[in-house]
Formats: structure tokens, C-alpha cells, sequence
């Protein structure tokens, strides 16, 4: 399409110069309009210029701060990747010591079931101990009753002791006395003869003092039969209760047999 314009055919010349006048006016609004469109355009370019300029140095410092901070968090990230690793590692350890743990929390509560069987054993064992000493305590009690009859019983065999010492040493004095009225009844001849004693003098006098010596002898209290059994019933209970049966007489049940006359530990040493 051709931008020129072709004149039309004129009548006059006035009409030709009006008409090139009239388009020469077009023209030059539209230049004027153009030029002003155009200062627009640079204002407006150089406004929008001003503001891409602020735009990119703003654009600028963001990426630089972003750059920074960007750097701040890959350093951040660097640092959270080593501690990380760290608590992974440690992890692994407190996992490992865990594990430990809990084997040394098996073997305790293994060995809190075996005390506990075995305090329970003990229990048991203390239960019984307490009852045997109750059984004790009260064949101790029997035999102290029984012991201070047998001490009542010394008593009194002391004290016939004490009269029959009594009654040994009245004699005693009584066969002195004899023996003075001999001696002064008997004739001289009879009494000495070349310088000595006489013989039957001699023999009553040591008879005298044999017999005196023999009744101050000191001797241990014996105790009765039926004393005797009890405190071998008693031995043989006390034996039977702690479970050492096998020094009891087979046949009797007691420690010394009063049947059969053997003791038991024969018995079960020959057997």
C-alpha cells in the first residue's frame, strides 16, 4: 500500500493552495502531536529508565543479601549436617549403651529372682530354726525343772553327807576315847616292851585313822535311775529334732541303750 497521496484535478489554483495548506496543517498537528507523543515516550523512558535502574539495584542488593544470606545458610546447613552427624554417632552410641543396659537390667532382675528364692529359702529355713529353737527352749525349760530336782535331790544328799560326817567323826572321837581307857587299863608289860609300842596299839591306831580318812573323802553325787533316763530321754528328743537320728540306739531310740546295753554309735559303726 503506497503512503503517497495523489493531488486531485483543481478547478483553480486557489483551490489547489487551500488544498496543500489544508494538508500541510494535517501534517504539522500531526508532527507537533508525534513530537509531543515522543517527549512522552522519552519521559516515560527515561522515568521507567530511572525506575528499572532503581528496580535492578534493588534487584542487586537482594541478590547480594540473598547471595549472604544464602552462603549464612549453606554454612548453617554445613554446621547442622556435622552436629547431625554428631547426634547420629551419638545415637549410636547411647543406642549401644542402651542395649547394654538393658542386658545388665536382665541379669539384675536374674539376680533379684535367685535372692528372692533364696530369701525365701532362708524364710523358710529361719521358720524352722525358730521352731526348733521353741522346741528347745521348751526341753530346756523341762530339763531346768528336771535339774532343780536333781539339785534338791543333791541338797539333801549333801546334807545326809554332812550328818553322816557328823556321826564318822563322833565315832572317831568315841574309839579315841577306847583306846585312851586301854591304854590306861592295860598292864605295863603289855604296852612296852624293850622301848616300842605295841603292836595291837599300833594296828588300832592306824585302823583308826584309815577309817577317819576314808570318811572324809569327797564323793561326786549320784544320780538316781529314773534321773538318769529322763536326761537320756531329753538328749535323745533335742538329737531327734535337729536330725541326727543316726547317733540314736536302732532298737531303743536313745543315746545309750538301757535294753540291750550297747551304746549307738557302735551300733551304727558297725552296721
Amino acid at each position: 500500500m503506497s503512503t503517497s497521496i495523489e493531488p486531485p484535478k483543481f478547478a483553480s489554483p486557489d483551490e489547489e493552495i487551500k488544498f496543500w495548506k489544508a494538508l500541510a496543517l494535517k501534517y504539522h498537528e500531526d508532527l507537533e502531536k508525534a513530537g509531543q507523543e515522543a517527549d512522552e515516550f522519552m519521559m516515560d523512558s527515561k522515568q521507567l529508565e530511572k525506575e528499572l535502574e532503581s528496580t535492578i539495584d534493588q534487584n542487586e542488593r537482594k541478590i547480594k543479601e540473598l547471595s549472604i544470606s544464602n552462603n549464612r545458610a549453606q554454612n548453617e546447613v554445613d554446621a547442622i549436617r556435622v552436629k547431625l552427624d554428631i547426634c547420629f554417632k551419638e545415637r549410636t552410641n547411647q543406642q549401644t549403651e542402651i542395649d547394654q543396659l538393658k542386658a545388665e537390667k536382665q541379669d539384675l532382675i536374674s539376680k533379684i529372682i535367685e535372692l528372692e528364692n533364696c530369701n525365701d529359702d532362708l524364710e523358710r529355713s529361719r521358720r524352722i530354726i525358730e521352731e526348733s529353737m521353741a522346741g528347745f527352749e521348751q526341753a530346756l525349760n523341762s530339763a531346768l525343772e528336771k535339774n532343780a530336782m536333781l539339785e534338791n535331790e543333791v541338797d539333801e544328799k549333801e546334807r545326809l553327807r554332812e550328818k553322816l560326817q557328823r556321826l564318822a567323826d563322833e565315832v572317831r572321837d568315841l574309839k579315841q576315847e577306847l583306846l585312851v581307857k586301854e591304854k590306861e587299863r592295860a598292864p605295863d608289860n603289855e604296852r612296852y616292851m624293850n622301848g616300842f609300842k605295841s603292836p595291837s596299839i599300833d594296828n588300832r591306831l592306824k585302823e583308826n585313822e584309815t577309817q577317819t580318812s576314808t570318811n572324809k573323802r569327797e564323793y561326786p553325787p549320784q544320780l538316781t535311775p529314773a534321773s538318769r533316763v529322763m536326761a537320756l530321754n531329753i538328749v535323745s528328743d533335742l538329737i531327734r529334732k535337729v536330725g541326727l537320728s543316726r547317733y540314736l540306739c536302732s532298737q531303743c531310740g536313745q543315746v545309750k541303750c538301757t535294753m540291750c546295753g550297747t551304746d549307738s554309735s557302735l551300733l551304727n559303726s558297725s552296721s
